[in-house]
């Protein structure tokens, strides 16, 4: 029966099973089934006259079965995600078992035929399926499909349907993560199913303020997130600060300001919130409000009490992004830069505004700041995750980057995410949000897969091209433990206009200092008076460099370096790239604190 119904089996136009002497002993449940699978040749009895059917099956007979159908017949269409939940969204997935079959569909309610288009991962993706603002609250979508395939007989027709349901207005809605002690923070994930994308944002409790981290997406004049906060969760004042300017995360804040409480968000986002994003409207349009939005940046704390959160500036899926770090608890507040997990209802975040090699430079310094001081990663809590993730998502996100470095355009591949992207726009993939709960990664890259977008920084070396990623000679990070690197300014992209902001105007910098720029070749370290030695960890942007050498010593990626210093004293790093041509070298001058 389970194989019958596996495979659809149709059922027999006659009685086969008449010619068994023991056929009244099958289980009447069972016989058509069984008759179906009889008449199809898939199975046969114990003898001409005797089925057998108080006889277990073997497992070479089951093989048999199996072999038998998988062999003759297409098997039927599967699709992805399962039917059985309700969301607002959904992102479609069909496939057929049966190699090189080939799938038709419909979404008419019309029966598939040969004629039907045709679906295949690589020209359609994950076909996107949402509700549009005019078909709230729901709609069901409904898929057919087949699967054909020469010399085989076709698959029955498959019938999928997934109910959508979004709710022109809701009740914010929470649930509590982690419980309040003393050294720890109460956690709160709060939500709204009528929100298209589904962000979350997170309230953060100590033991005499809480922050609201992310503002959702839901207009300020039709609810009020500050109110439920106040009435449903917070026990102490609380403010909000914004983890990135799109309007999905900062709809809610002028709530906050409403309500004489502060609204934090980083300088570089506020020429979005200050006028008409995308589908956005203006979420601070008053000068008068602009001029009392303050400014969060990284080296900043936010101290809540019993625990302080370490400010980090993450630039990338947008130009504002900040990070915070409960370093004591291992807690990290990411908005949306490392992405999202859910299967079925994501597929890939954007990073566009960091070339590739970049972002994955400040990735391992940022990380390298988390376990400073004794940090660590212990719950990573995201914009989109309904459930904290963990270290290991941190590790994918950097692994995602360098495989682009490693590999340049054979890292990347085609997006999956099908109606929102443009068709092979340029992703790098770790993963299978069908198949790896959270533990996978797609981020979108500039442009599409081939093309002449220069996804890697182009200037002074243009590693874009064909063979650009093998002229890798830099380092991406480097680590110092017993001393303190003297950063420089690491930019991003060219500076933007200038852009009214309260009632004057304002200019802003895509620029971070105190960082360790790859294509800076000169450094100062600060040691203290009293050490005759540091350890230096050094990590080439390629993991394919043919060379790192410490004052002449070659050292393995990443490795822990014992080196001598003194007042003055010189290491020089040298890195040949992968091409066994190209090569750097850093300078770093020890100084010893007075």
């Amino acid at each position: 029966m389970i194989i019958a119904k596996a495979f659809k089996v149709p059922e027999a136009g006659t009685d086969v099973l008449a010619a068994f002497s023991d056929v009244d002993k099958i289980k009447p449940e069972a016989r058509p089934f069984v008759n179906a699978l009889v008449s199809a040749g898939y199975m046969a009895g114990k003898s001409a006259k005797v089925f057998g059917p108080d006889t277990l099956l073997g497992e070479a007979e089951v093989d048999a079965i199996f072999d038998a159908i998988t062999t003759a017949a297409v098997t039927p269409v599967q699709a992805l995600p399962k039917t059985n939940a309700v969301a607002p969204r959904r992102y479609v997935k069909l496939y057929s078992p049966t190699p090189g079959a080939t799938i038709h569909f419909t979404t008419d309610g019309s029966t598939p035929t040969t004629t039907s288009e045709v679906y295949t991962v690589a020209t359609h993706g994950h076909i996107n399926e949402m509700l549009s603002n005019a078909q709230l609250p729901e709609r069901d979508v409904v898929y057919k499909a087949i699967a054909v395939k020469d010399g085989m007989t076709p698959s029955p027709v498959q019938t999928f349907t997934w109910h959508l349901y979004r709710p022109a207005t809701a009740e914010f809605q929470h649930l509590q993560i982690m419980e309040k002690t003393d050294t720890s923070p109460a956690v709160y994930r709060i939500s709204s199913d009528a929100e298209s994308v589904r962000a979350m944002a997170w309230y953060i409790e100590g033991q005499y303020m809480g922050i609201c981290f992310d503002a959702l997406q839901t207009p300020s004049n039709i609810s009020d997130l500050k109110a439920y906060i106040d009435a449903n969760i917070a026990t102490k004042p609380n403010y909000v600060v914004v983890g990135h300017e799109h309007g999905d995360h900062d709809m809610q804040a002028p709530n906050f300001m409403s309500a004489n409480m502060e609204v934090y968000l980083n300088e570089r986002g506020w020429a979005a919130v200050g006028a008409a994003s995308g589908p956005f409207p203006a979420v601070f349009p008053d000068p008068a409000d602009q001029a009392r939005i303050k400014n969060v940046e990284e080296g900043d704390v936010f101290h809540l009490g019993g625990c302080d959160l370490y400010v980090y500036a993450m630039p990338g899926h947008a130009n504002g992004n900040i990070v915070l770090q409960d370093k004591e608890n291992g807690l990290i507040f990411s908005s949306d830069i490392y992405g999202c997990t859910r299967a079925g209802s994501a597929d890939n975040v954007a990073i566009q505004g960091v070339r590739a090699d970049l972002m994955l430079s400040l990735a391992q310094q940022t990380y390298s700041n988390y376990m400073k001081d004794d940090g660590k990663v212990v719950g990573l809590f995201t914009g989109h995750d309904e459930t904290p993730l963990g270290d290991a998502n941190l590790k994918l996100f950097e692994a995602a980057f360098q495989q682009v470095i490693d590999k340049g355009e054979a890292g990347c591949s085609a997006t999956l995410r099908g109606k929102n992207d443009a068709p092979n726009s340029r992703t790098t993939i770790i993963g299978d949000m069908w198949k790896d709960g959270t533990n996978w990664i797609a981020i979108k890259l500039p442009g599409i897969m081939g093309d002449a977008s220069e996804y890697l920084t182009s200037s002074p070396i243009n590693y874009n091209g064909k063979d650009g990623y093998l002229k890798y000679s830099v380092l991406s990070n480097i680590e110092f433990k017993g001393a303190s690197l003297v950063g420089t300014t690491l930019q991003w992209a060219p500076a933007p206009k200038p852009f009214p902001w309260a009632g004057g105007t304002k200019s802003v910098d895509y620029a971070l200092q105190n960082k360790f720029n790859p294509w800076v070749y000169d450094y100062k370290v600060m040691v203290p008076a009293s050490s005759d030695s540091v350890t230096v960890i050094p990590t080439s942007m390629s993991t394919k460099v043919k060379s790192i050498a410490i004052d002449g010593k070659e050292v393995a990626y990443r490795s822990s370096n014992k080196v001598a210093v003194s007042n003055g004293s010189v290491m020089k790093i040298r890195i040949i790239a992968p091409d066994g041509v190209t090569t750097s070298e850093y300078t770093f001058t020890f100084s010893k604190n007075s």
